[in-house]
């Protein structure tokens, strides 16, 4: 039986809403709110608001062909058969580099830890955190659901009490010009491109189609609206993060200042752990629940051994597959990478991961006339091709301003990995005519 067919299908909208919840809620507002405040100033609140309207922008793509084309792994099938083979490898492998943002929620978690428990080893406990996640998603995706569920119950309820307690605090007088845009529109649409990784998040949905009961309805419906929730919520989080203290002290600078000021003790306490600490622990746990998904799909292709993909008889699940991304979120977290170039890099080739699927999708109507047809979310063509080259151009553009604000050394090993890919996917080998394969489409039971 192949890998794919060996996921059970569990999750229902609730469970999926949650999945793309956490994954949007995580080390986004908690870890760059600060470093956006140190691009932008005050320009953070409309960098939320523009970010979350450019991520619907830059989703919606993907949203039309998880609801005309749901299945597992989604956006490398997509990529693979609807542009070609070779380009769906070189897509997997810039996806394979984005996981180092693995790293990036284990080590803000260890961060607002220690504004609880100061001294307290940050890599140590970035590794543990790291690990029992990986133990929990071994278990089973439901259990790893189930989890993720709770977590963000509670952290939108320690949000809230964050923006209740905080907002009557907040200075509006800093949402002035010369305040909110200190470095011009590059400093500004720079910080929109690294929030993008904090409103983004919700279009990993489109990776669970083969263990999704209603994939049809509920992918376009959960990225819609998710993004939009946490949009809103957002706005309302970087406007006290800025407005409260002077801009200098919180400039580069995690949320703990800020909530220290504005909450007593136990609600401070709450936010810390129920808020913070669980929005980098839900993020990092819905990752692991849909990270391997195009793995799968790319081994039964034939491009990496079957015996990577292998699915736990027991609780089905691939856990050599699992194991893979657990070191490459742990490498950083050993070698001391910063969380600054963990943050900038990982974004930056997000933002090109995303542009596949976006061109992918023009390709649609011509593959599969019958799925776009019928589709719930169908758009006219002409549409259709506006959005997706407007997504391109704008994720390229961000992506150019984040990874070209990087050192050189890092500028320099970030196009030796892009070339590297090149090669890869050119000289991959041609054991699967893919140009011949279908997607292979999720069923409801």
């Amino acid at each position: 039986m192949e890998q794919t067919n060996n996921l059970k299908k569990v999750l229902g909208f609730t469970d999926v809403m949650g999945i793309a919840i956490g994954q949007i809620i995580g080390a986004g507002v908690m870890s760059l709110t600060g470093i956006g405040i140190q691009m932008t100033g005050s320009g953070i609140t409309p960098a939320f608001i523009l970010s979350s309207l450019i991520t619907l922008l830059t989703m919606f793509p993907i949203a039309i062909l998880g609801s005309a084309l749901p299945t597992t792994g989604g956006m490398y099938q997509y990529t693979s058969r609807l542009l070609s083979p070779k380009v769906g490898i070189f897509w997997l492998l810039l996806f394979m580099l984005v996981q180092i943002t693995l790293s990036l929620y284990a080590l803000s978690f260890a961060q607002y830890l220690e504004g609880l428990l100061p001294g307290i080893p940050i890599r140590t406990v970035s590794f543990i955190l790291i690990t029992l996640l990986f133990i929990v998603n071994i278990v089973g995706v439901k259990s790893a659901s189930i989890v993720g569920n709770l977590m963000v119950i509670t952290l939108i309820i320690a949000l809230s009490c964050f923006i209740i307690l905080g907002f009557p605090h907040v200075n509006f007088k800093v949402f002035n010009t010369p305040t909110m845009f200190p470095d011009g529109f590059t400093g500004f649409f720079t910080a929109v491109g690294l929030v993008s990784f904090a409103t983004g998040g919700a279009q990993v949905v489109a990776e669970l189609g083969g263990e999704m009961k209603n994939p049809k309805r509920d992918i376009p419906i959960v990225i819609i609206v998710a993004t939009i929730f946490v949009g809103l919520l957002y706005a309302f989080i970087a406007s006290i993060a800025v407005g409260v203290l002077p801009i200098p002290e919180v400039a580069g600078q995690p949320l703990t200042s800020v909530a220290h000021k504005v909450l007593p003790t136990p609600a401070f306490i709450f936010f810390m752990v129920g808020g913070a600490m669980f929005a980098l622990a839900t993020t990092l746990n819905s990752t692991f629940t849909w990270v391997t998904k195009s793995l799968l799909i790319a081994i039964k292709d034939g491009y990496l051994p079957k015996s990577l993909g292998q699915v736990n008889q027991r609780f089905g699940t691939p856990h050599w597959l699992l194991f893979i991304f657990y070191l490459i979120g742990v490498i950083p977290i050993i070698t001391g990478m910063s969380l600054n170039v963990v943050a900038q890099l990982g974004t930056g080739i997000s933002l090109i991961v995303f542009a596949f699927p976006a061109l992918a999708v023009t390709q649609l109507p011509k593959k599969y006339p019958d799925a776009y047809r019928n589709s719930p979310l169908k758009v006219p063509y002409p549409l259709l091709v506006t959005i997706a080259v407007s997504s391109i151009i704008v994720l390229i553009y961000q992506s150019y301003l984040l990874i070209s604000d990087l050192k050189t050394g890092y500028i320099i090993g970030t196009l030796l990995y892009i070339l590297f890919a090149l090669g890869v996917a050119h000289f991959s080998n041609k054991r699967a005519n893919l140009s011949t394969q279908h997607i292979a489409l999720s069923t409801s039971k």
